[in-house]
Order: C-alpha cells, then sequence, then structure tokens
C-alpha cells in the first residue's frame, strides 16, 4: 500500500512517465454537519500521511469552505488536495465534484449556494458546521444549509462542473436514498460520467452484477470519511503522469496508458 510504480514511453523525442498514485477522492471536513469535529485540516493530512496517500479530494456537502484551509495544510507533505463538494441535486443524488483549483471550486459554491432550498428558521445544523483555517482555528459557522438539496438537477449540475473544468462522478452509486441507482434506478446514458463510485458495502464485481446499467464505465472507491480513522480505508489507485483532474479523466477512459485500478 503506497507504493509507486513507474513506467516510461518515449514516443518520438518525448517521454511520459506513469506512477501509481494511491487515492481518497472523497473526504469529508467538520464543516458537514455529519463530519466529526476531528475533521480539522492538519489532521486530515496527517491522517493521508498514515495512510499513504498521494491524492485526496475534499468534498464537504455543498460547499468548499474548508478546502482551500486543507490545500494549505498539505503544502510540502508531498499529498495532492483536489478541491471540491459533495452536491446534492434536486433529485436526491449526492454528486461528487472536483477540481484543481480552489477559484474553480468557488464558483461552483456560488451557484450552489444560491440554488439551496430555503428553510425557514437555524435548526439544521449550522451551528455544527465550523468553518475553520489550515491549522484548525475556528474562523466563523456556515450559515447556510448545507445539508438541504439544491434546485440543481443532475444534468445541471455535471454541465456547470465540466464547464469549469472539473470532474463529477455519482458519489455512493450503491446507497439507499442518496445513490443514483437507488433514485433513478439505473445509471442513465447522459451524462456521460467519467466514472461511478460505490462505497464500502459493495465490490466492483458487486456492483457490475447486481446494476447492470453500470456497464462498462470505471468503477472507483473512496472513503467518504467523516471521521479521520476512516481516511484511506477505501481507496483507487490512478496511473497518471501528473496529479491533476484532466489525468484523472484520461485514467479512467484509459488514454495514453493511464488507467484505473482498485485497490
Amino acid at each position: 500500500m503506497g507504493m509507486r510504480w513507474s513506467w516510461s514511453r518515449k514516443n518520438g523525442n518525448d517521454q511520459m512517465t506513469l506512477k501509481a498514485y494511491q487515492a481518497d477522492l472523497h473526504i469529508h471536513t467538520l464543516l458537514s454537519p455529519c463530519g466529526e469535529v476531528e475533521m480539522i485540516p492538519p489532521l486530515i493530512v496527517e491522517a493521508a500521511k498514515m495512510a499513504r496517500l498521494d491524492l485526496i479530494g475534499i468534498a464537504d456537502h455543498n460547499s468548499c469552505e474548508n478546502a482551500g484551509s486543507v490545500m494549505k495544510a498539505a503544502e510540502g507533505s508531498g499529498i495532492r488536495v483536489l478541491p471540491g463538494m459533495e452536491v446534492q441535486s434536486i433529485e436526491g443524488v449526492h454528486l461528487l465534484c472536483l477540481f484543481d483549483s480552489l477559484d474553480q471550486a468557488e464558483a461552483l459554491q456560488e451557484v450552489v449556494y444560491k440554488s439551496l432550498i430555503k428553510m425557514a428558521g437555524n435548526y439544521l445544523f449550522t451551528e455544527q458546521q465550523f468553518v475553520v483555517d489550515s491549522e484548525g482555528e475556528f474562523i466563523r459557522y456556515c450559515d447556510k444549509h448545507i445539508a438541504l438539496p439544491t434546485s440543481l438537477d443532475i444534468d445541471d449540475v455535471y454541465k456547470r462542473v465540466i464547464d469549469l473544468g472539473g470532474i463529477m462522478i455519482p458519489s455512493h452509486i450503491d446507497r439507499k436514498s442518496t445513490g443514483i441507482i437507488d433514485v433513478l434506478a439505473m445509471i442513465p446514458e447522459s451524462p456521460d460520467f467519467d466514472a461511478l463510485e460505490i462505497s464500502l458495502n459493495t465490490t466492483p464485481d458487486q456492483a457490475r452484477e447486481n446494476y447492470p446499467s453500470v456497464g462498462t464505465k470505471p468503477i472507483i472507491q473512496n472513503s467518504d470519511a467523516h471521521w479521520l480513522n476512516a481516511v484511506g480505508q477505501r481507496r483507487t489507485v490512478f496511473y497518471l503522469e501528473h496529479r491533476n483532474v484532466n489525468e484523472l479523466k484520461m485514467a479512467c477512459k484509459g488514454e495514453g496508458g493511464r488507467r484505473v485500478e482498485n485497490a
């Protein structure tokens, strides 16, 4: 676990080196109302180091307000952090949305915040939604009802993410209530998702057997960590030249020797 495999190929005068990167692309911070208070940036980075991860994604519910702090906490650690969020569509489906830059994630956040379902009162855990700095120090509460769905449908979220240069992957497709298969009864032909995520309750082979609409799409596994001990418990190995969104997409398509393997 955590070992890298390198492969070089010369193409004319060009040389490409692929490495095997251990990735957990679905991690929550204490901003998510369901996240434990221990999920602060420096401890997340330390947990990722202990798990020998190379690449992590920060995906709080409908918000990226702590993603920048995790990125800063990871500086010098050797771990690449992709900022993003787990958007809940109007259908109720959870969608993992990841980007290369915080600016891209914040552009989606602006749209998501405007589209959050409005509810009267402050009873929806807003005082459990902590925005913190890179050392985990409290800055403020997030006053948005990020545990609620947005008014954006799946196609709309997908288009916005792609237009911003990100990647969108349906989260834990096998899960009840918020998994796309439970909600829609199948994986739709459109949008053309680059990959599908399964929960720790199933395996890739079981998913393909139980859900025929998965077809041949790549299946990835992440921890969906809400507490520190979960970080890296589920992971995916990506064979990439660089740790960025475009390379992830190429790996999902099997382009240029890049590929996805379940750990």
